[in-house]
């Protein structure tokens, strides 16, 4: 008898986000070495679903009624898809525009201090103001000539989805006002992989700002401020002949029902991809996504380089309006002593502002999708250290699980003390400061007077405080932390109450930490005591001012230190508990007793990495209690009612971190529901 053949074994092909491309929207398109994009899935389908939603006709009724109607002369386009993609390099134009915003700032504050012709330029980015500013200043021109000697077009693309893509094309392009730009501007025409026509127009400003045009244009310029020197004339005119002589392209595409628009220096900047394996969806960042999430019915996409996030964000916010304002002082004669003598303690601040604010961001990718709520996944590579640290577990982390918590961060921390630096070279620039001005004159020999008694009476004793919670929060406490913020204390009889506040629960706060010297801790109070006690003599009074004694009780594991108030409340008592394996710093002896008492329970998983909860649910339940009372009370409850009825949707955000593999991840999802009515 023959022998059976045997079944062959099913080929099993895994889903991965390239062999699913065609469901992911125009994500297939944008080329995989740009540095930042956000592509949309399924965005036609998701914006008819939120159109349908009664939240979202209560907020368009809202608006309506709140902004005059809007212009209905222009034709809506349809579009399914979309997305929006800086290319490489983008990072740098970003960092300039960013130094373009900082000479703003600077400009504005040096205005505040010295007046002049740079007063009132405000603090809100202003083109129009700038380029007054710099008609008026040689210093502001000549910076701004040298910005603008640096600056190129970053490189963008956007790029639309529509089943009338001529209508979305010029619908763009009238936004940009192309017309204004084009003019007889040489064209390259680029042909796609996938068809795409791509119409590239390369702009020289020398073909729109003439020599006669910026002839005629200065001519009528120093007609019209006679104040203008020949030295800012001729300033003016080598402005005009740098920005005469930038170049870049501006680029229209259409193919099957798509439209795109691109910027940039060069036509090598302007590309699609040609294949799906040349596309983000073949970035590595990319590849967390494939197993859990090809086949979802995904929203959103993201992908970015380190280096552009890190461009975004400044590493020193306040340094260029600390400059602005010494400039400004030094202008004062009454005031350019204090600015010389300042200058090196902002010099001191500038470099704690870069260690503290210096971001770190590495190259990732992101998913969101709805389901029952907004939903975020994603992935980002990470320092050695900090993946050691997100692999860790809190012990903390399960207490944010209590239906009371509105809000709750748990995580191991690495500080590395930055922001003490930087809080501590903020403190010495304002004591200097005060005393330069004071020195200069300002408030006479009284407040000279009352400066110096301040100094060596209180200063030194705020010190000592300081130091010693520096102690306790450096040296005494381990990095495994939580901040808990609830609402599930009862509200005592305070004085004052209004009938029925007893019913509406009471905040209470308490910060956790691990402790690692409870001796120390000892040590560094008993020393904030006497610094307190020190100061409190130092207070004018008939008689001494003593300090009342810190109460301990005892009750268990739980040793609590509070100072006794005038009513009876162990829901309302700031006071520190110690146990032997954690400090927890409050509102509520109770809380802190509930919380070492669940910390004490056996089974309690460590969950790896940082969370964050916030629950709207608790946050709205609170205000609509605290509305109704303030309400019998006879106040205005408006506001409060109003912040309720548009938090109904809203329930509970839950966000982790964490890392594996080296890699860091995270995950976000906020419940969301519609709602019938408002009420």
């Amino acid at each position: 008898m023959p022998a059976k053949a045997k079944a062959e074994a099913p080929i099993v092909v895994r889903s991965t986000l390239l062999t699913e491309s065609a469901r992911l929207g125009l994500a297939e398109r944008v080329p995989g070495d740009v540095e930042f994009c956000v592509s949309s899935v399924n965005f036609r389908q998701h914006a008819e679903a939120l159109r349908s939603t009664n939240w979202w006709k209560q907020t368009m009724a809202f608006v309506e009624e709140q902004l005059p109607a809007a212009d209905g002369g222009a034709e809506a386009v349809q579009v399914d898809e979309a997305f929006v993609a800086l290319g490489k390099e983008s990072g740098k134009g970003i960092v300039l525009l960013r130094q373009l915003n900082d000479l703003y700032n600077e400009t504005a504050y040096r205005g505040m201090m010295s007046g002049g012709a740079l007063a009132g330029l405000g603090t809100s980015f202003d083109v129009s103001k700038m380029l007054e500013a710099a008609l008026r200043d040689a210093q502001v021109l000549e910076a701004l000539i040298l910005w603008l000697e640096r600056f190129e077009m970053p490189p963008m693309m956007v790029g639309v989805a529509s089943p009338e893509p001529e209508k979305a094309l010029q619908k763009m392009s009238g936004l940009l006002r192309t017309s204004d730009w084009l003019g007889d501007a040489p064209q390259s025409r680029i042909v796609t992989t996938q068809g795409e026509q791509i119409t590239v127009n390369e702009i020289a400003m020398n073909e729109i700002l003439t020599l006669e045009r910026r002839r005629v244009w200065l001519e009528a310029l120093v007609k019209s401020m006679p104040q203008i020197t020949p030295e800012t004339r001729d300033r003016l005119a080598r402005g005009l002949e740098v920005l005469a002589r930038k170049k870049w392209v501006l680029a229209l595409g259409l193919g099957k029902g798509r439209a795109y628009v691109a910027l940039g220096r060069t036509t090598e900047q302007v590309r699609l991809a040609n294949s799906v394996e040349d596309s983000m969806l073949a970035r590595s960042e990319m590849r967390f996504a494939d197993d859990a999430h090809a086949q979802r019915e995904l929203g959103l996409m993201a992908c970015w380089d380190g280096a552009f996030l890190n461009a975004l964000q400044s590493d020193e916010p306040f340094y260029p309006l600390l400059r602005g304002l010494l400039a400004g002082l030094e202008q004062e004669q009454m005031f350019a002593g204090v600015a010389r003598s300042l200058a090196p303690l902002v010099v001191e601040l500038r470099a704690a502002e870069q260690a503290y604010y210096r971001a770190d961001f590495t190259n990732g990718a992101a998913v969101a999708w709805w389901d029952a709520g907004l939903h975020l996944d994603w992935a980002a590579r990470v320092s050695p250290a900090n993946a050691a640290v997100l692999a860790q577990g809190s012990q903390f982390t399960p207490l944010l699980d209590d239906e009371s918590v509105v809000l709750g961060v748990s995580g191991q921390s690495a500080d590395s003390g930055a922001g003490r630096a930087y809080f501590e070279a903020w403190m010495k620039l304002a004591h200097a400061a005060t005393k330069e001005v004071i020195g200069a004159g300002v408030g006479g020999e009284q407040a000279a007077e009352l400066f110096k008694l301040v100094d060596q009476a209180v200063l030194l004793g705020v010190r000592e405080i300081y130091d010693g919670t520096k102690t306790i929060w450096q040296k005494a406490l381990g990095n495994d932390g939580a901040f808990i913020l609830d609402v599930g204390g009862k509200m005592p009889l305070l004085p004052g109450l209004p009938p029925g506040g007893q019913d509406v629960p009471l905040p209470r706060l308490t910060v956790l930490h691990e402790m690692k010297n409870r001796a120390l801790i000892g040590v560094s109070w008993q020393n904030i005591e006497t610094a307190l006690q020190k100061l409190a003599q130092q207070v004018p009074l008939p008689q001494p001012l003593e300090l009342p004694q810190a109460i301990m009780r005892q009750k268990g594991p739980v040793t609590s230190y509070a100072y006794t108030l005038p009513f009876e409340s162990e829901d309302l008592l700031p006071c520190v508990s110690l146990t032997d394996r954690f400090f927890m710093l409050g509102t509520s002896r109770a809380l802190q007793s509930q919380w070492a008492e669940s910390l004490g329970q056996p089974g309690k998983v460590a969950t790896a990495g940082t969370r964050v909860k916030l629950s709207f649910t608790k946050l709205r339940e609170f205000l609509k209690a605290f509305a109704v009372v303030r309400g019998q009370g006879g106040k205005d409850v408006s506001g409060l009612k109003q912040a309720a009825k548009w938090l109904e949707p809203l329930e509970v955000l839950e966000l982790r971190k964490w890392s594996e593999g080296g890699l860091g991840r995270g995950v976000l999802s906020w419940k969301i529901h519609d709602v019938l009515t408002y009420d």
